[in-house]
């Protein structure tokens, strides 16, 4: 396995608010192993199975998730189903949230990467595309899954539930179905959140007991036919529940089609039928979004709507909310939808046109020079929020240290930015066009600007510094005379274990290989007492530094008569100071915005502290957590020695290495690293990095 994978994290996303345990995928590491069947199937059943599995994958994905202003990047996986010979691939949008990189394990142990052709939250459904081109010649096609009526099914049916629980090799599970149509309590069970949308609008779960676990969510549910008939997603207590296969066929149809789906909207918002009026029956309106088809068609909070295009709406409480919401969702924009409703004791009739649902939330996108995320407005957002229009861009995290952090007044999570520099804000990418031109042409790589920004009702201006990278200001020290050793005070008690009558001195504990204290003959254990005669008075543990303040009086150059103790007598020796070595801080630099690290040449410093023969290679000084440098491997402190095979001694070399990789067009960058003591190759995919 690539080390580009290296991260391991917990894969699911989908939020359950009452203690429902999600279906997210847990990498363990694993040998391919062929599928293992219970002993207590049936032959007719094994036959079966062995027919399906070579349809259920295994996904990796890289997903990007907002923090202190950037998109960390977190290794998560699943399960899916082949439900083409063209290599279109079913699975949870819980499992494709947010993912910038997918790669699919195949039976045979092959792997592919994948492609996000479409994800739908209210259901919470998704399609991937294997890239086929990265089969073996000669390989045999693809073995697609076939869909069964998931409507057929009822409690006491056989099915099995197929994936990768921990990320393990393809398995099956047993078990019954318990409720075929299961609609979950929000008082008991709460509600399932996903990119904003309540899951259970739509779903109607295929309650079971053949056992899930992480890594499972987004594999099949099949009859003992070997037909889909659901999608697993979660577990419920000790059951586990699927989407119904009729459902995924569809939406998966439309994914696969336009990459999205297309709903008819009415604006309404339902809730079961209250208790105090005593009816059952119907749903209440709770809620009219003003402008839209069902306000236009004078329906008012607390009507009862008691059927939906002569459907009666079906069940109580839930059962009822989400019959109405698949019977409205059912339908296209611009199609009509006819509503039997109740209010104040009249029946009334009413025709309404629908208008296309909205997503609630709309993708996370990373603004560098702002060090912000940033989303588009939606409508529900602009509700939410009470914002006066759709225009502006909403940043949904900051980072402390960046652009928005140290802007005056500074940026925070929930600010709208509507202009910059008097140029209307639309979108984000609006924002990102305009920070990027006004970016090229500064001549220092910062930019400053005033925002206008929507806060609380509220327009403010902020003062912006813009920039790409972080700020580094070094100023140059002048270089003051030095000893190429190392020291420690000479304590009352050191200076009576070693029988050395002195109100001080400094005991060498390492001569630095190369400098004029080697040339001069000094040794580890020769104890300093005095320069040119100026006792060295460096004899509490917080002396530490004393020496060194007193050669740094001396001009670099300087010639000193060092008196020493050195086996039990005085002896006086000329020493020449030299100049201080250039610091850390002071050494050439660079960082790599795209993959999050930042190296410098080796300083005198990282020789002594990681304790090096001489220097070598570059020293990575960060790599930020959760980059993409940081998922493959690299870490602080480490050297890289090679990039793409070819030694490096300097940043400028090891920055030239890498825009070579990308004028190739490489796919993965192979750096050649030593970490305490031992080599490492690490492996950069430049794939995702470039998204």
């Amino acid at each position: 396995m690539k080390s580009f994978f290296g991260g391991w994290l917990s894969g699911g996303s989908l939020r359950l608010l009452m203690g429902l345990a999600l279906c997210s995928a847990l990498k363990v590491a694993a040998a391919e192993t062929k599928p293992t069947l219970s002993a207590t199937l049936t032959a007719e059943n094994k036959a079966m199975l062995v027919k399906i599995f070579p349809a259920i994958v295994r996904i990796e994905a890289i997903r990007m998730r907002p923090l202190d202003g950037r998109l960390t990047k977190q290794w998560t996986g699943g399960s899916g189903v082949i439900i083409s010979a063209q290599g279109q691939v079913l699975t949870n949008c819980h499992v494709t949230e947010d993912g910038d990189y997918f790669r699919c394990y195949l039976n045979d142990g092959s792997h592919l990467e994948a492609r996000l052709v479409g994800q739908d939250a209210l259901t919470d459904l998704a399609v991937l595309q294997l890239d086929l081109t990265q089969r073996a010649k000669g390989a045999p096609p693809l073995v697609a899954g076939n869909f069964g009526d998931s409507d057929q099914l009822a409690a006491g049916d056989a099915v099995f539930a197929l994936g990768s629980p921990g990320f393990l090799a393809q398995s099956v599970t047993e078990g019954v179905v318990s409720n075929a149509s299961l609609v979950l309590p929000e008082q008991t069970a709460g509600k399932m959140v996903l990119r904003g949308e309540d899951v259970g609008t739509l779903v109607r779960w295929v309650l079971h007991d053949a056992r899930i676990f992480g890594g499972n969510s987004g594999g099949p549910l099949v009859n003992s036919r070997g037909e889909v008939v659901g999608i697993n997603e979660i577990g419920v207590f000790n059951l586990s529940g699927a989407i119904p296969g009729n459902l995924a066929r569809a939406v998966a149809a439309q994914l696969g089609a336009q990459g999205h789906v297309t709903r008819g909207w009415s604006g309404l918002t339902v809730q079961p039928r209250l208790e105090a009026d005593g009816m059952r029956q119907g749903v209440v309106v709770s809620d009219v979004v003003p402008g839209s088809p069902a306000s236009q068609a004078g329906l008012l909070p607390g009507d009862v709507v008691l059927s939906a295009d002569s459907h009666a709406i079906e069940g109580e409480e839930e059962k009822a909310v989400s019959h109405f919401y698949r019977l409205e969702t059912g339908r296209m924009p611009g199609d009509a939808l006819s509503l039997d409703y109740q209010r104040d004791a009249r029946r009334e009739k009413v025709r309404l046109v629908l208008t296309t649902r909205a997503p609630v939330q709309a993708d996370d996108v990373e603004v560098p020079g702002w060090g912000a995320i940033a989303r588009d407005l939606t409508p529900q957002l602009v509700r939410n929020e009470r914002l006066p229009g759709a225009d502006g861009v909403w940043l949904e995290n900051t980072r402390p240290a960046g652009p928005c952090g140290q802007a005056e007044p500074e940026l925070r999570r929930q600010d709208v930015i509507i202009a910059v520099d008097g140029q209307a804000i639309h979108n984000v990418a609006d924002l990102r066009v305009l920070t990027q031109k006004l970016l090229d042409a500064a001549p220092n790589g910062t930019r400053t600007v005033t925002a206008s920004v929507r806060r609380t009702g509220a327009v403010i201006s902020s003062v912006v510094e813009l920039r790409l990278v972080p700020e580094r200001n070094i100023t140059p020290q002048v270089r003051k005379a030095w000893l190429g050793a190392a020291s420690q005070p000479l304590t009352p008690k050191l200076a009576a274990r070693l029988e050395i009558k002195s109100e001080g001195g400094a005991r060498l504990t390492r001569i630095y290989p190369g400098t004029q204290a080697e040339a001069a003959g000094l040794r580890v254990g020769d104890v300093i007492l005095a320069l040119d005669g100026m006792p060295v008075t460096a004899r509490r543990p917080e002396d530490a530094d004393v020496l060194a303040r007193q050669i740094r009086q001396y001009k670099a150059g300087t010639q000193s008569s060092v008196t020493l103790w050195r086996d039990g007598q005085k002896l006086d020796l000329p020493v020449t100071f030299e100049v201080q070595p250039t610091p850390a801080a002071e050494m050439p630099w660079w960082e790599d915005v795209q993959l999050e690290f930042t190296v410098r040449d080796v300083a005198f410093d990282d020789v002594v502290r990681l304790q090096l023969a001489s220097p070598r290679g570059v020293l990575v000084e960060n790599a930020v957590q959760a980059g993409w440098a940081n998922l493959a491997g690299l870490r602080g402190d480490d050297l890289v020695l090679q990039a793409d095979g070819k030694p490096v001694a300097t940043v400028a070399e090891l920055r030239q290495a890498r825009q070579e990789a990308v004028r190739q067009r490489h796919e993965w960058w192979v750096l050649l690293v030593e970490r305490l003591g031992q080599t490492h190759f690490i492996e950069i995919n430049l794939k995702p990095a470039k998204s």
